[in-house]
């Protein structure tokens, strides 16, 4: 933990940081302690090795049934739940591909930032088994209709250049220029989202959370409902402020300006 921001690491670099039993363990309980932490404002997310996450380890899966389960010791330690429950933001640093579970989990994080190397890809229909962590209704609600279904009916990569292209990632960031390094690009990346994050650590943290959770809130519903949603929102917290209140947080912004 450092100024706010902890970096969580995929971490099983021989299998592309593929997923099994004790990764999704580990991962679920990571994003439950954290959330018990005040002390974190933001967390980056990222593989180590060449590759973000090849999803799940098909040598050694973990438990289908549990992680379409509702029981609450089963969502307590699904690892995609536990991204989505987490309060502040999460910047996932996709730093080689991810992969169907890679791909959702990359699809948990609230701001995607990408090496040259990341590519996505969901092979449910090449593998023969449909989504249970959101890939078929995160990927539409991001990129559109036609192109989710593209990607997944047809198990295509997306590359980097097309992730930007379609607003799946918000930057692709490269190596320093003339450093050939197969890391550099890597590190860059890292160093990038966690500038990021450090920013969005700098910020008001109750309207960084309260924020967070009403834009994911928001994007569930038609937007009429949607912009009740922020005006019930906005409405309790005025009255909380309170017209002073707000008058001089208004005022000590612009005198920052």
């Amino acid at each position: 933990l450092e100024d706010g921001v902890v970096v969580v690491t995929l971490n099983r670099p021989d299998q592309r940081n593929a997923i099994n039993q004790d990764m999704s363990d580990a991962l679920a309980t990571t994003f439950r302690s954290l959330q018990g932490d005040a002390s974190v404002s933001a967390v980056v997310l990222t593989g180590s090795g060449g590759a973000f996450c090849a999803g799940i380890d098909l040598s050694s899966p973990v438990n289908a049934l549990a992680a379409t389960s509702e029981d609450p010791a089963d969502v307590q330690m699904s690892p995609v739940r536990a991204m989505e429950d987490f309060s502040r933001p999460i910047i996932g640093a996709i730093n080689g591909p991810a992969m169907t579970g890679g791909f959702e989990l990359a699809l948990a994080c609230d701001i995607l930032l990408a090496s040259p190397s990341a590519k996505f890809r969901d092979t449910h229909c090449r593998v023969g088994v449909v989504p249970c962590w959101g890939l078929s209704q995160k990927l539409t609600r991001i990129v559109g209709p036609t192109r989710a279904r593209f990607a997944s009916l047809s198990a295509a990569t997306i590359s980097a250049a097309r992730a930007i292209e379609w607003g799946l990632v918000v930057e692709v960031v490269s190596g320093e220029e003339g450093d050939a390094e197969a890391g550099a690009s890597g590190r860059m990346l890292l160093k990038r989202a966690t500038e990021l994050a450090r920013r969005i650590a700098g910020l008001n943290q109750e309207v960084v959370v309260q924020y967070k959770r009403t834009l994911w809130d928001g994007a569930a519903l038609p937007l009429g409902e949607a912009l009740r949603l922020e005006r019930s929102r906005a409405k309790d917290q005025y009255s909380k402020l309170g017209q002073r209140s707000i008058e001089g947080r208004a005022g000590g912004f612009r005198a920052k300006l």
